[in-house]
C-alpha cells in the first residue's frame, strides 16, 4: 500500500461525508426517527439502570437547594 492510496481513501471518505451531510440538510429533520431514537435511549437507560433511572448526586443536591430556597420564600411571606 502506497501513501497515495491512503490519501485517496481518506479523500473519498471525506467526500462521502460531505454528500451525506448535504443530503441530510436538504431532507430536513425526521420527527419519527427522532421519536424512535428517544424511545430507544429511554429503553436502553431502563435496561442498564432500571426504571425509573436513579437520580444522580447532582440532581439530589439541586433538588435540596430548590427546596431550601422555596422554604425561604414561603417563610418570607409568612407561609409554613
Amino acid at each position: 500500500m502506497q501513501p497515495s492510496d491512503l490519501i485517496a481513501w481518506v479523500e473519498s471518505r471525506r467526500a462521502a461525508e460531505d454528500r451525506e451531510r448535504s443530503e441530510l440538510r436538504q431532507a430536513g429533520p425526521n420527527p419519527s426517527a427522532a421519536i424512535e431514537s428517544a424511545l430507544a435511549l429511554i429503553a436502553l437507560a431502563g435496561h442498564l439502570h432500571g426504571w425509573p433511572v436513579p437520580k444522580s448526586e447532582v440532581d439530589l443536591r439541586e433538588e435540596e437547594l430548590v427546596q431550601q430556597r422555596w422554604a425561604k420564600v414561603r417563610a418570607a411571606f409568612g407561609k409554613p
